[in-house]
């Protein structure tokens, strides 16, 4: 199974000892990072922390039970995965995501992703192909149970798969951070479906076979098909976050006009 598949449980009790270097159970200050960040990204996934949240540095300390070098540390690695960023005013904050921002996020990604599986259709090994199944029914099966962290975190790993099958660091990294900035908003789109199960299975059981189709190409070479798949893959998302976006913000709107109409006096 590739690597990013592998699934982290953090331990919460990780106080250094006065080097700084382990943890007051023998861990090295690197697993003590690891367990900062993979928390926090996780929260910042499913939005328990929100956009915009402040990500006080004290606070954290007191929560992990770590010095501030670990926290400092997985706030940079987070920052580097376009989910936090940092203001010298308000120090970190959890990473907003504009309406303005979508179209942007989907063009690029539109961009990269055509050449990321033009590259694999032709770098890829029968590892890489197996790999990709082996990410892909782990997807169905979260699917399957309603789990929409582990899907989106699953069709996260399935991309970044891909991008290690085209074989070009340079890509692949520009084609991650995108991928790590749009994650929140898959998230969005898998929770949101899950409210109508019809819709979810529809929705997810769609691009699960898009990625049978992806893995089917690319072990094919069929460099071609897989540019009309990949920009197919990519509208299927945008369509539904920007109707998603959409609804919510007519929603609040007619939200904030039913309160203000409720506030005037009775004549």
């Amino acid at each position: 199974m590739p690597e990013g598949h592998k699934k982290e449980r953090p331990d919460m009790g990780l106080s250094e000892q006065g080097d700084g270097t382990r943890s007051k159970r023998g861990r090295p200050k690197g697993q003590a990072t690891q367990a900062v960040y993979s928390t926090l990204r996780g929260e910042i996934l499913t939005l328990a922390l929100k956009p915009g949240q402040y990500l006080e540095e004290t606070l954290l300390e007191k929560r992990f039970g770590v010095s501030r070098t670990p926290i400092r540390e997985a706030l940079i690695r987070l920052q580097a995965d376009r989910l936090v960023k940092f203001s010298p005013n308000r120090g970190h904050y959890v990473e907003t995501v504009s309406f303005d921002d979508v179209p942007l996020i989907f063009e690029a990604l539109d961009l990269q992703q055509a050449a990321v599986l033009q590259l694999a259709a032709a770098r890829h090994s029968p590892e890489d192909i197996a790999g990709l199944e082996e990410i892909n029914e782990a997807y169905r099966r979260a699917g399957e149970q309603n789990d929409h962290k582990t899907m989106a975190e699953l069709n996260h790993d399935f991309h970044l798969a891909i991008a290690r099958a085209a074989r070009n660091s340079f890509l692949s990294e520009f084609y991650e951070t995108m991928l790590n900035f749009s994650i929140r908003l898959s998230y969005l789109m898998f929770q949101s479906a899950s409210r109508n199960r019809e819709d979810f299975e529809g929705y997810y059981m769609q691009v699960y076979n898009e990625h049978v189709e992806m893995i089917d190409l690319i072990h094919r070479g069929e460099g071609g098909k897989l540019h009309e798949l990949s920009r197919r893959h990519i509208k299927l998302f945008s369509d539904r976050t920007v109707r998603f976006l959409t609804q919510r913000a007519e929603l609040e709107a007619f939200v904030q006009n039913f309160g203000a109409a409720g506030a005037d006096p009775v004549s």
